[in-house]
């Protein structure tokens, strides 16, 4: 099957889209979680090429995916549907002065009047798809704000941490501060621009990462102490709902300073450290059967690498093997683990290898951010393209060296949180609006 072409479940969930239906109605209808739904939405929007639910609905009519259904009007509602009234289709369609209107011309009239919708829609579908994302290195309007923005501090300075979106909100988790590994959660409302402190995970720990399946965060192991040795195994839950942590099945090994991705409702997680060496492992875990599988390695064992899923593709990028900081970018194709086919591809290579970034996608775009690398070479932020697999930079928030820091999408925007800066925990919080919207009137 061609990268862009959707699949069947893909279909039904633009058509639901199309209807209205939020991503909980869509996961109740279609008995899957808002999480699989969210993921099947971002496939979705890579392969189409569109940047919202609008543009989704545009897309979906245009390609037929979408039957307009009603039952037929009777000839008074019309004539009141061609009439002038109090919104856009008025600047649309002309006042028709329906008392000497026969009612065959009426018909007409409305059967012209749908057909000129119809085309003022596909021209607003063309002039959106051509003008609204811009999902790219290349410069805002003059008259846009600067992409990057400083949002208030994280209450509490911390690097190697994790971050997850639930329900538009960030929730940041543990991480190591001055006194050492915490287990501090605290909670980032965008709308309000604030924090707030919940109850703490029970295990304090680092080099951590965590993922949203089911409206579950899950938190795999991490590293408890400042001698990399003393690494854990738990994987520790949280209910946002009820604030409320639980535990899991057991790592098959202790980890931390692993890659990190949530992909059609499981957990998939990629190399790391163990406490005595850095790993080529991959594994996966399946929520409803709380069960943990091994699956093909890596070609090289990394930690404090990156992972994102785009296009059904899981990539992993960079890392640390204890010698070599790495540049690789390998693709994990989940339904290539048969024992047949090669599941792991090899991609454009980082241009500079790096660890200890920030990782994030948003449509079909891959987003790297800081992290360690070649001291005499500087790490500017990378975006990535899967579709023509290449690299470039954008916009450096600051030019000071940022590690191990927090990085997670929301809505068309990536925040930076916590991490180190020049070696010294930070409290920064920054965000990039990495798609940013544009309307030029179509003049036929």
């Amino acid at each position: 099957m061609p990268d862009n072409e959707l699949s069947e479940r893909e279909r039904e969930i633009l058509r639901l889209v199309a209807t209205g239906a939020s991503n909980k109605e869509i996961a109740l209808k279609l008995f899957i979680s808002a999480n699989t739904v969210k993921v099947h939405l971002r496939n979705i929007f890579a392969k189409t090429g569109v940047a919202s639910r609008t543009e989704a609905t545009l897309y979906a009519i245009r390609e037929g995916l979408l039957q307009i259904e009603g039952t037929p009007r009777t000839e008074p509602d019309l004539v009141a549907a061609l009439s002038p009234q109090p919104s856009a289709a008025a600047t649309i369609f002309p006042k028709i002065e329906t008392t000497a209107i026969s009612w065959w011309r009426r018909w007409g009239i409305a059967i012209a009047a749908f057909a000129i919708a119809l085309v003022a829609m596909f021209g607003l579908a063309g002039a959106i798809r051509q003008s609204s994302l811009i999902a790219s290195a290349s410069p805002a309007p003059p008259t846009a704000r600067p992409r990057w923005q400083t949002r208030a501090a994280l209450p509490t300075s911390r690097s190697g941490l994790a971050a997850a979106v639930y329900e538009n909100q960030i929730y940041v988790i543990g991480g190591e501060t001055a006194q050492g590994a915490t287990g501090i959660i605290e909670r980032y409302d965008p709308t309000s621009n604030s924090w707030a402190t919940l109850p703490p995970k029970p295990t304090a720990v680092t080099d951590v990462s965590a993922a949203v399946v089911g409206g579950q965060i899950y938190v795999p192991g991490g590293r408890l102490d400042s001698e990399y040795v003393q690494i854990s195994d738990l994987l520790e839950v949280y209910d946002p709902r009820q604030e409320r942590w639980s535990q899991r099945t057991k790592l098959p090994e202790p980890l931390s300073g692993y890659a990190l991705a949530a992909f059609e409702g499981k957990l998939y997680l990629f190399g790391g450290w163990n406490g005595k060496g850095y790993l080529n492992s991959a594994y996966e875990y399946d929520p409803t059967r709380d069960l943990w599988q091994t699956l093909t390695p890596m070609s090289l064992a990394r930690g404090y690498a990156g992972a994102s899923v785009v296009a059904g593709k899981i990539f992993v990028l960079g890392g640390y093997d204890g010698s070599q900081i790495i540049s690789l970018n390998e693709a994990y194709l989940p339904e290539r683990e048969n024992g047949q086919d090669t599941p792991w591809l090899q991609r454009a290579p980082l241009p500079v290898g790096r660890y200890g970034m920030g990782v994030a996608s948003i449509s079909n775009i891959i987003y790297v951010i800081g992290g360690e690398g070649d001291p005499n070479t500087a790490l500017l932020p990378l975006e990535y393209s899967q579709e023509e697999n290449r690299w470039q930079p954008f916009e450096n928030p600051f030019p000071k060296q940022w590690t191990f820091l927090a990085t997670i999408p929301l809505g068309t925007h990536i925040y930076g949180i916590g991490g180190r800066v020049q070696n010294v925990h930070t409290s920064e919080t920054r965000v990039y609006q990495a798609i940013y919207t544009v309307l030029i009137p179509a003049i036929r």
